[in-house]
């Protein structure tokens, strides 16, 4: 072989060599929902409060949102609790204390405010928003205690157990733009500080928590047969109590009659 070749083959060796050291720890090729015209509002943040003591693992947080309906539901514009600086974490005693002001005007159960965060599971749900064909990005799951990160329900990022403030990083790439299934998992149940953080960074980028533009909600944007909304529980409107107490009070009124 020539030089000239010899040179040309190790110069293309290397490039493949370091093209497959820059690979994305995980690949995406087909997007669950097309990409909406309009920018992400965040992720439909759940919380099941007051469960199991002894809840220590992403398994038993699972179970238990598979096992009944959400106690709340809000809009989480950023996975980012207690808000603050990156690494911040909490020992204040109940959710009124946390939870941003979003995410309180969006509550469906205000009762929970006084609950103590302690014993609780969250889940974030929803979709990432991708625009270009091929980004990739760095994610990262820092919490206190255990968390995890799914995407199409393949688990890119696992950090269970019972823990301090940290967690693991890893890199997805995305081959074509729409919005991609999301789960985040959460669960605490130490009478300590308390945190969880979600950041992410495209290409070169530092991973952030401002993410709400690339972050759509669960209830705004999946389709009705995604098995995820059956932890919502449905609550009447107001007008169909209304028609609902009119047929009680006419079938008693039939009774009576007869």
């Amino acid at each position: 072989m020539k030089p000239a070749a010899k040179i040309l083959l190790a110069a293309t060796s290397a490039l493949l060599v370091n093209t497959n050291a820059l690979a994305a720890a995980f690949t995406f090729t087909t997007p669950t929902l097309a990409l909406p015209a309009n920018l992400g509002n965040g992720l439909t943040g759940q919380l099941w409060t007051n469960v199991n003591p002894g809840t220590d693992t992403l398994a038993q947080a699972q179970a238990i949102i598979s096992g009944g309906f959400a106690t709340a539901n809000f809009r989480s514009t950023n996975i980012d609790y207690p808000v603050g600086p990156a690494g911040s974490t909490s020992v204040f005693a109940n959710y009124g204390a946390v939870l941003d002001a979003t995410a309180q005007a969006t509550l469906d159960n205000p009762s929970i405010l006084t609950d103590d965060v302690l014993n609780t599971v969250m889940r974030f749900a929803g979709f990432f928003g991708v625009q270009n064909a091929g980004e990739v990005w760095t994610f990262h799951i820092p919490s206190d205690d255990g968390s995890a990160v799914d995407i199409q329900g393949t688990r890119i990022l696992n950090n269970d157990g019972i823990h301090a403030f940290g967690g693991p990083s890893t890199t997805v790439e995305f081959a074509a733009p729409g919005l991609y299934a999301m789960n985040i998992l959460f669960f605490e149940s130490q009478p300590s500080d308390w945190g969880l953080e979600f950041r992410g960074g495209l290409g070169t980028a530092s991973p952030t928590t401002a993410l709400t533009d690339r972050l759509y909600t669960l209830v705004d944007y999946a389709a009705p047969d995604d098995d995820r909304l059956d932890s919502i529980q449905k609550i009447p409107e107001p007008g169909a109590l209304s028609l609902v107490g009119s047929a009680l009070l006419g079938a008693f009124a039939f009774l009576r009659r007869r």
